[in-house]
């Protein structure tokens, strides 16, 4: 469908007026969030293949002059990020340019582009909102699980084992449980993660703040300290398109220790504008392709909330 003068009377009525969106010109738009919490790469593939190894196990008995036992590497899982195609477009005549009094079409490209740049926050926030259901890593199980399948054998966790809401006794369960379940595919235990972000919606966040900068305990009236703030360093990181207000995250804050991903395959990309040759409407399009997801789960934990 074309744009014409007639589906925006006020461009062209020839009355004078101050004319704004409220996006951009009252509301700001948000700034990129996703980057804060995953590793961004370019991706010159139709999809990117992630594959994980098992290390050796652990070294066994060796009577004096009796042979060694020997063990293998062996493959882990396989993550495949297969990058989607997204884009739109925006067709305006000729006459609806001329008569533009307001200058509002011209400027077709930046609304293009915010439309891409919002829809890639929106998936990159649907591993978390979708992290104890749908979305799954190379294992099998959800992203947040009690029973993450070792290839070494044996399970691990990176949920609590009862859901509870965010707050001083849970944060510290989950401090306790990443020490005794980050493990790699062999079962080993992996030095623990000193540095953190509290990845949480809005209505979680100045609870958030109260957990973790109060000097003293918090919800205490002793004058014990807070031994969330004193034990780790954290950032909290608050985005509004996590669709559940009880949920919360914790991401490690260093992004070599966790393997949430971006895949960028073509960036937001503004094209060349082109006219139609029978009608010779302006015709402005954006497209991008990209992929996101994690491929292991290790270095990551969240609780739905009770």
């Amino acid at each position: 469908m074309a744009q014409t003068r007639g589906l925006f009377d006020a461009l062209y009525d020839n009355v004078d007026k101050t004319l704004y969106a409220i996006m951009k010109d009252r509301l700001k738009e948000l700034p990129r969030i996703y980057t804060e919490v995953y590793n961004v790469k370019t991706s010159d593939r139709k999809f990117e293949r992630v594959v994980t190894y098992v290390p050796f196990g652990d070294t066994q008995p060796k009577p004096e002059g009796e042979p060694f036992v020997m063990d293998t590497l062996r493959q882990g899982n396989t993550k495949d990020f297969t990058h989607t195609e997204n884009g739109l477009g925006f067709e305006v005549t000729q006459t609806a340019l001329e008569d533009d009094s307001e200058n509002i079409l011209n400027r077709a490209g930046d609304w293009l582009a915010f439309s891409a740049r919002y829809v890639e926050e929106g998936r990159a926030a649907n591993p978390f909102n979708n992290g104890f259901t749908t979305e799954l890593t190379p294992d099998g199980v959800s992203m947040f699980n009690t029973a993450h399948n070792l290839k070494g054998g044996g399970t691990a966790k990176n949920t609590l084992s009862t859901a509870a809401d965010l707050s001083a006794t849970s944060l510290t369960q989950a401090m306790i449980d990443l020490q005794t379940d980050q493990k790699d595919e062999a079962g080993h235990l992996a030095l623990p993660v000193n540095d953190w972000i509290l990845y949480i919606p809005p209505a979680l966040e100045f609870l958030a703040d109260r957990l973790i900068n109060s000097i003293g305990l918090p919800g205490s009236s002793d004058n014990d300290r807070n031994p969330i703030k004193a034990r780790r360093t954290w950032t909290i990181v608050v985005n509004p398109r996590l669709t559940d207000s009880d949920a919360w995250f914790l991401v490690a804050g260093n992004k070599g220790n966790h393997a949430l991903t971006f895949y960028r395959r073509v960036p937001i990309s503004l094209d060349p504008m082109e006219k139609d040759p029978r009608t010779k409407n302006r015709i402005f399009t954006v497209r991008h392709r990209f992929s996101v997801g994690a491929w292991a789960w290790q270095g990551l934990f969240g609780s739905p909330g009770a």
